[in-house]
């Protein structure tokens, strides 16, 4: 049997635990920048986790979705207008919007244009349901909208890029959704069935417990995939630097309109006009803000040339650090409602 010294030292460890998962929910707007600026500082001491990336990811799916439930996803499923108005945002709107706005700057047949344009052609990123979790939003909509996104990109990737650009390319389905399933579609199954059959204690207990480990993962993640612009920031152009401005406008009006069409979307049906669903507002604010970027990269480096494959990739830490500037934003607008 345990001491009574030992089991004050264990109360002690955990409470230490649920802090750190506090003080690094509390500071994402310090830690994710930092996790940025260490991976394109440091990119040789985190190349080695690359390949854990996708196993991160879908621990942190699993860890978000252990306070999901069937019912969680039957209430997603029986609105398919959400999902749908936001696809149509993410794969009709954006592209043609960032299309017509860097065609007017940089001229038609541009590789820049192509990069832009390949950058909004690729699907909801993996990390909107990490996001999502971290801020209280609604996983199991912000799922639904993921997948169908996925699902729709091997013909609204190929159909964007020749109509807008005329490129014709050819998406590795197979690849794609092998990855999808393995960092979200599995771990958010799993971690929803362990709640139902546990009865939510899952959602009680396991979920809080485990939430350090998320949050941990979460800064180790975005410094990881920011070693992939190291290398193009160290050789930096006037161009590049244009072109990086681009893309931050781009990303900020990304989650800007996102929030403007969540807000539209998050109206109850009958009572006070003015009320909102916040986790649904959540979950698509950052459905409409956040892109596959590894996708674009890969497209890139396929068919393209490096003049296509910075825009797509430089869009990887403002992504990230905006996700957490907007997710405050939201977090301390909806608490004053």
């Amino acid at each position: 049997m345990p001491t009574r010294s030992q089991k004050g030292t264990r109360t002690r460890a955990f409470e230490a635990w649920l802090a750190l998962g506090n003080l690094i929910g509390t500071h994402l707007m310090v830690i994710v920048p930092t996790g940025v600026a260490i991976g394109v500082l440091f990119p040789q001491v985190l190349l080695p986790l690359k390949p854990l990336v996708p196993t991160f990811f879908a621990v942190m799916t699993f860890q978000n979705a252990l306070s999901n439930d069937l019912r969680a996803m039957r209430r997603a499923l029986a609105r398919p207008l959400l999902p749908l108005a936001v696809l149509v945002m993410v794969h009709v709107v954006m592209p043609l919007l960032v299309f017509a706005v860097s065609t007017l700057l940089f001229g038609p047949g541009s590789p820049t244009v192509a990069g832009v344009v390949l950058e909004y052609s690729v699907p909801i990123g993996a990390s909107a349901i990490m996001w999502i979790g971290m801020f209280g939003g609604d996983l199991a909509l912000g799922l639904a909208t993921l997948l169908a996104s996925t699902l729709l990109s091997p013909f609204t990737i190929p159909f964007t890029l020749k109509l807008l650009v005329g490129t014709t390319v050819q998406i590795d389905t197979s690849s794609m959704m092998a990855n999808m399933a393995y960092m979200v579609a599995i771990p958010a199954l799993v971690a929803t069935v362990l709640n139902e059959v546990s009865h939510g204690w899952c959602q009680r207990v396991a979920a809080p417990t485990t939430t350090p480990l998320s949050r941990l993962l979460l800064p180790l993640i975005v410094a990881t995939n920011a070693t992939g612009i190291s290398e193009p920031l160290h050789h930096l152009t006037p161009r590049l630097v244009g072109i990086m401005t681009l893309m931050l406008v781009f990303a900020v009006g990304s989650f800007c309109a996102g929030m403007l069409v969540a807000r539209w979307l998050s109206r109850p049906t009958d009572g006070d006009a003015h009320a909102i669903d916040q986790p649904r507002f959540v979950a698509l604010s950052f459905c409409c803000g956040i892109r596959n970027v590894t996708a674009g990269a890969v497209l890139a480096t396929q068919y393209f040339g490096p003049e296509v494959l910075f825009p797509a990739i430089i869009a990887t830490p403002f992504q990230q650090v905006l996700a957490a500037t907007f997710g405050r934003i939201m977090e301390r607008a909806l608490s004053h409602r």
